[in-house]
């Protein structure tokens, strides 16, 4: 990169071209000096940070202690193009436990690496004693490492240096065949160490025997970070610029021809400024290039949105610059040609890339401030109207559900899931809050509590697409903060499993994905042909099926004694020395939810746990069936 990545750099605002409501969403932040993200398949995702560290985030947000790859001792983190760059999970990942990383070694300039790793016997902990160096080159400056590396659709590994650093690439490496430098490289890694050349690599069998095989496109300068549109293979690049120019290339999933983009000689579609002599050749032009003129400095490339999501981003390249941080999309045009807007304003800068996960939706990485966003349009929407029964309040006879909590004024008017209880926020579901003259309402129709509605991925059910809270009605209606409107997620159109909660009963979800438009849809979780995941995720109660009751710590599971258990949160709620106190509030103890935490005596909260988990066999555990 032109700029380093410690640099916090100042940027020019510019003019929002085309009107949309794309918006950065904060998944994550802590990280230190984050720069990659990558999927191995599953519902995680792997966090790269310079220092040579990869770390777990997990679908709900929470960052694994453990690091599931600590490298920092052999990578040279020296400088602020330096470090571990980038990460590859092996297409059979889950069958050979084959990952690699692109790092800078040694010390002073060093080198860019490449190398395979294997993960260990815990699937969240890598063995960094495994390594297998496939390929290294020494750098003769300190900065244009490239770093990036990814799997192609045709199984292959393709990797990109950069031109090896300082100005103008003295060397002229970029240009020179006989050099990795400047190029994006694409080698075949399943046969015996180090790698083999693909047959149909661009020149695999050219007669000069000073052109590397490996090469797959040459005349590049720093091309940081590149990628693969997940639908046609096509290959994107942002290859970063040096005084005037960033660009971005393009190259068809067909092509085989081996493109030259022409740096040294070209940056952007100028002649490099200043460049003595100048030179030529047959170069390939980029799709975009931008003046620094309009606050970039260093190009970061992207993906192809392939997302099910956001039907407005679907075939936009998206791609952002260090310095201002907004995004860019690129579109075709429908003649050939490509149509660039801007999506966002206002940065935030520091980014360092641009990754999807296992589903194809977006996020991005800031190694300035540590975060990692995920990129959604709000102006989505899709509508669902459920109905839920929680077993606590529900009256067998009735079928209704109390209000207790709301008639002695209990009910919070800002959701607790998000703002209090820790649970994510996902396109733009939390902080939702009601007005004081709704906890007025009565009969049927009066609020027992807030509920938290999601809906998740149908092919990976682990992965929350959105999230809403809305309240619980007497009669098991579950409303927006009006009181009466469906729950409103901000995705579009499309099939989602649907996940209700409670902040003292356990989950469930509906066993299938069912198809949610604009239009509201409804989904009973009270009645018993409504299909829900696992063999018991609801309890009868009369003709009503319901939500387990006591998951007083709100972890998922029902337990009566031991480490964790549910039991002894309502003994100290009420203050553990007098067990026949009581105590009135909102809390999470009040397994009833008639607002009165009791530990004994008649309509207590620490029975419905034993109940709940089989009454004779206190050892038991009940656990909440979620995928």
């Amino acid at each position: 990169m032109r700029a380093p990545l410690l640099l916090l750099a100042a940027f020019a605002t510019s003019i929002l071209i085309h009107a949309q409501t794309v918006e950065l969403e904060t998944v994550a932040s802590g990280f230190t000096n984050p720069v990659d993200l990558a999927h191995c398949g599953d519902s995680r995702l792997f966090i790269v940070e310079r220092a040579g560290v990869i770390k777990v985030l997990q679908a709900n947000g929470q960052v694994l202690a453990t690091p599931f790859l600590d490298i920092s001792g052999p990578v040279n983190n020296a400088g602020g193009e330096q470090g571990m760059l980038g990460l590859a999970f092996h297409p059979q990942y889950t069958t050979n436990g084959f990952f690699y990383v692109y790092y800078c070694s040694g010390t002073g300039n060093g080198a860019v690496r490449l190398s395979r790793f294997s993960v260990g016997a815990d699937p969240n902990v890598a063995n960094p004693a495994s390594e297998a160096v496939l390929w290294e080159l020494a750098q003769p400056f300190s900065n244009h490492n490239g770093g990036d590396l990814a799997f192609g659709p045709d199984g292959y590994l393709y990797f990109a240096p950069g031109d090896g650093g300082s100005s103008n690439d003295p060397g002229n490496r970029a240009q020179n065949m006989s050099l990795g430098f400047g190029k994006l490289h694409r080698i075949n890694v399943d046969g015996t160490l180090p790698y083999a050349i693909p047959a149909n690599n661009p020149f695999a069998n050219a007669n000069n025997a000073d052109t590397l095989r490996s090469i797959f496109a040459s005349g590049l300068r720093n091309p940081f970070r590149f990628g693969f549109d997940a639908l046609n293979g096509d290959i994107w690049v942002g290859d970063v610029g040096q005084g005037a120019k960033e660009e971005v290339d393009r190259i068809d999933a067909a092509d085989l021809s081996g493109r030259n983009f022409g740096w040294r000689c070209r940056e952007g579609i100028i002649a490099t400024p200043g460049l003595t002599p100048a030179c030529s050749g047959n170069f390939t032009e980029p799709i975009k290039d931008h003046d620094h003129s309009g606050g970039w400095c260093s190009v970061i490339g992207g993906c192809v949105y392939r997302g099910t999501r956001y039907t407005n981003l679907v075939g936009r390249y998206i791609y952002t610059d260090y310095c201002h941080g907004n995004l860019w999309s690129l579109r075709p045009n429908g003649s050939g040609g490509w149509i660039s807007e801007q999506l966002t304003t206002g940065g935030p800068a520091g980014p360092a890339c641009i990754a999807e996960d296992v589903v194809n939706e977006l996020y991005m990485v800031n190694t300035s401030s540590g975060v990692i966003t995920r990129i959604i349009d709000s102006s989505a929407a899709v509508r669902l109207s459920p109905r839920i029964a929680l077993e606590g309040p529900l009256v067998e006879a009735t079928g209704l559900m109390g209000d207790a909590l709301r008639a002695a004024g209990l009910v919070p008017l800002t959701e607790p899931y998000t703002t209090t209880l820790g649970f994510p926020k996902v396109a733009k579901g939390g902080g939702e809050a009601i007005s004081a003259s709704i906890l007025a309402t009565t009969g049927d129709n009066a609020a027992v509590d807030w509920v938290r509605v999601e809906l998740r991925s149908a092919s990976q059910p682990q992965l929350i697409a959105a999230t809403a809270q809305g309240i619980v009605q007497r009669d098991g209606d579950v409303v927006g903060v009006d009181n009466s409107s469906p729950l409103l997620f901000r995705v579009g159109p499309g099939n989602y499993h649907v996940v209700v909660r409670h902040r003292n009963h356990l989950a469930c979800m509906s066993a299938a994905a069912i198809a949610l438009t604009a239009t509201a849809s409804t989904i009973d979780f009270r009645s018993s042909t409504t299909l829900t995941y696992g063999a018991g995720a609801r309890k009868a109660v009369g003709t009503v099926q319901a939500l387990w009751a006591g998951n007083a710590l709100v972890d998922g599971s029902l337990s009566y004694v031991g480490a964790g258990n549910d039991r002894d949160p309502i003994l100290a709620r009420i203050g553990g020395s007098l067990p026949t106190a009581s105590v009135s509030g909102y809390y999470a103890e009040d397994i009833n939810m008639n607002g009165s935490v009791l530990y004994v005596g008649s309509g207590n909260d620490r029975d419905p746990i034993l109940v709940n988990i089989g009454g004779s066999l206190p050892t038991n555990v009940l656990l909440q069936q979620l995928p």
